[in-house]
């Protein structure tokens, strides 16, 4: 048993580094494209972007350690099944289980892995790569200021700005727009006739000309306070040099699983007697949502490993691939569960735990029922065969009478 299962794990990790490795950068890829278009704008040291590819690492892992895991159980168990190793094997009295208990091991080994890395690098890396994001946005704003467009570059910190047009002899900003405090529930807007945007002791200031202010009174009342103002000057935190900062603004995919577990219940505590219900009721779904999704990723490894054994030993010589091919759609059709459990968890109408196990219910329950129905052929394959060997036998084995007529005397 201990050689079987060396040489079937021999046989799973060389494809799976190389479906790692490809499946990897294929997803990594599309952010690649993304990030380089940032420095593009910014102007800002490639050995940054390095930095950040390296931070998106662990959050891309978590996603193809599970198809690594099925890509290489089909190729391995493909392998033997065109080689008719699987004939040979069972030839010997070795048992479907007896293939299927390694690879299902190692695939639970997987999954331990894939958690531990949600748990502990990925919400470390998404916080540095968030910091490292929102360092870059701020760096040399003017190389991206474009008309009539939101500028996002201070959006965590709850601010929002944009201007209309360019005035071909001033050169200033005309018909500016901004938003402040979006986030903390008083949000205050400004709108400037002019603006001219530029810095002072390596800050960015943004001064305003001739517009007004409206903000929430103060008497927690649902009036507005207008203020008029001939000249403003208004600091948006943008940097001329690249200036690394410290992160700031937890959210839960930045939160690894006991904190997930007290920010829900401090949500739940609230939700009773929150201001605004609605809200609260959203952020509690989608930090939820966040925590069982963390929780199942990883187990989709095991339900690979279930469905994976009984579609590689399907595989013929005549269709070599037809079991890669269908692993495939069921790396597609997961991760399309899993979005659209997501949209569901979020919008209220399944629970958040229904909606990111589901991914893995259905796949595991349809291993299942293939592992059984593989299991139960192999029995009535040896039961219709041992009965067949039964009526051979009474078919050529004398009767008594037949052997009685042979051994009497002769006639006289």
């Amino acid at each position: 048993m201990k050689i079987l299962a060396r040489y079937i794990l021999r046989e799973f990790f060389p494809p799976f580094i190389i479906a790692l490795t490809c499946l990897t950068f294929i997803l990594i890829f599309n952010d690649l494209f993304r990030l380089t278009q940032l420095f593009v704008q910014k102007g800002v040291n490639p050995l940054y972007l390095i930095e950040l590819l390296i931070y998106v690492m662990p959050a891309t892992l978590v996603l193809t350690i599970p198809m690594a895991s099925l890509v290489a159980i089909l190729l391995a168990l493909g392998r033997f099944s065109t080689d008719n190793e699987i004939v040979a094997m069972k030839a010997h009295g070795i048992g479907f289980h007896q293939v299927m208990m390694p690879l299902l091991m190692l695939t639970g080994v997987l999954s331990i892995i894939d958690l531990g890395l949600i748990d502990y690098a990925m919400p470390q890396a998404n916080r540095a790569y968030a910091t490292l994001t929102r360092d870059i946005r701020r760096h040399n704003p003017t190389v991206v200021l474009e008309e009539a467009t939101v500028m996002k570059e201070l959006e965590s910190e709850g601010k929002l700005w944009m201007y209309e047009s360019t005035d071909a002899v001033s050169g200033r900003m005309q018909n500016v727009k901004i938003w402040d405090g979006i986030w903390n529930g008083k949000p205050r807007f400004s709108h400037a006739r002019e603006a001219e945007l530029g810095f002072q002791s390596g800050r960015a200031m943004l001064t305003l000309y001739d517009g007004h202010t409206y903000e929430p009174a103060t008497d927690n009342s649902d009036s507005f306070r207008v203020t008029q103002f001939q000249k403003q000057a208004l600091a948006l935190q943008l940097k001329e040099a690249l200036e690394r900062g410290e992160f700031q603004n937890q959210t839960p995919r930045t939160m690894s699983f006991s904190q997930l577990q007290t920010f829900v219940a401090a949500l739940q505590t609230s939700l009773q007697t929150s201001e605004n219900p609605a809200y609260t009721l959203k952020r509690l779904r989608d930090a939820e949502v966040e925590y069982h999704k963390k929780l199942a990723i990883p187990f989709a490894c095991l339900a690979f490993g279930l469905i994976g054994v009984p579609l590689g030993m399907m595989v013929k010589r005549s269709g070599k691939m037809i079991g890669f091919g269908i692993g495939l759609v069921l790396c597609a059709a997961y991760y399309l569960l899993l979005q659209v459990g997501q949209s569901a968890g979020l919008n209220g109408v399944l629970s958040p735990a229904l909606a990111m196990w589901l991914p893995n219910i259905v796949i595991g329950v349809l291993g299942i029922i293939m592992n059984i129905s593989i299991i139960g052929e192999g029995k009535l394959r040896a039961w219709r065969e041992s009965d067949s060997k039964v009526a051979l036998n009474r078919a050529f084995q004398p009767s008594h009478e037949s052997a009685s007529v042979h051994t009497g005397n002769a006639p006289d």
